[in-house]
């Protein structure tokens, strides 16, 4: 009788889908955000107020640390990264909406945007990672 071959430990495979649809995700609640936010101050501009932006980034940087644990980072500096691609995504996005509608002083012109950006990749890096102490 021949023993049975050791299997091979699986390798995790990178959630490059899942990171990409929680990208799209975050993008979509940005947009929703700054639409609820020019509702609630009467402006079209939701950016013109400080505490706007603060409150949209706030909010994104719970989104994209929500996300982060659904995606189960194996330490925060992996879920750093997801949060940087995602800010990434982000600003792509804004610029590919942004340049052809000639609007991308107004939406980079913002220190608000920058800070929505800050929130989106440092929100992941707020999880709790449990670091076992070796002997």
């Amino acid at each position: 009788m021949t023993e049975p071959q050791s299997v091979l430990p699986h390798k995790p495979i990178f959630p490059w889908l899942k990171l990409a649809g929680y990208g799209l995700q975050l993008f979509v609640l940005t947009m929703l955000l700054l639409f609820i936010m020019s509702v609630v101050t009467g402006s079209d501009q939701p950016v013109d107020y400080w505490w706007t932006g603060i409150i949209v980034a706030v909010l994104l940087a719970g989104c994209s640390w929500l996300y982060s644990r659904r995606l189960k980072p194996p330490t925060r500096k992996v879920a750093l990264a997801y949060g940087m691609v995602w800010a990434v995504m982000l600003a792509l996005i804004l610029m590919i909406i942004a340049v052809p509608n000639q609007t991308a002083p107004i939406v980079f012109g913002q220190w608000s945007t920058y800070l929505i950006f800050i929130g989106v990749a440092a929100g992941p890096s707020l999880t709790k990672y449990n670091n076992p102490v070796s002997h």
